[in-house]
């Protein structure tokens, strides 16, 4: 095709192979080994806001770091629900085991004052059995009967009966 004077050329068609002509055209030509240069890329990015690749890598670096930024974020409030639970967890541990040692307290004071009511009934029945005992010897005496209390001496020499319930208290308070 003729082209016409001061008329731009058309741009040629594209052709799936390059022709012998054009291939050896372009080894002559020693601006061929250079790369073409792309929309607005040159030595010196004269565009005013530089590449397009730059651009999207600037975008990219910007997206990621803001990411990055999230991630550090939710680290964070992960670490502080984690210390959280692990101080909840130890709260509950510790009023679990107030509440074992509470319960503990009131079932050993149940327990004391079961035995003690106990202890206070049978020194009762001790009493009244010592009382009931003296009433028996002063009866015997005034009847002149002599009481033979050699079974009695024998019983405390064996270790039945060694000594009275305030000693024998006295004496485990000791040993312990």
């Amino acid at each position: 095709m003729a082209t016409l004077p001061n008329t731009p050329d058309p741009e040629p068609e594209e052709t799936e192979e390059p022709t012998v002509a054009a291939g050896v055209e372009a080894d002559d030509d020693p601006s061929a080994d250079v790369e073409p240069e792309r929309d607005g890329e040159a030595a010196g990015d004269t565009g005013p806001d530089g590449t397009i690749e730059r651009q999207i890598e600037a975008l990219i670096d910007e997206r990621v770091a803001e990411i990055e930024r999230e991630v550090e974020a939710l680290e964070a409030e992960l670490e502080e629900l984690d210390d959280f639970a692990r101080i909840s967890l130890g709260e509950r541990y510790s009023q679990r085991i107030e509440q074992n040692v509470s319960e503990l307290s009131d079932s050993l004071t149940g327990f004391a004052e079961r035995n003690f009511q106990k202890l206070n009934s049978v020194e009762g029945r001790v009493d009244e059995m010592s009382l009931v005992l003296t009433a028996v010897i002063e009866a015997l005496d005034d009847a002149d009967i002599d009481v033979d209390f050699a079974e009695v001496r024998r019983m405390q020499e064996a270790g039945v009966v060694e000594e009275a319930p305030a000693e024998r208290l006295a004496a485990a308070s000791r040993d312990e």
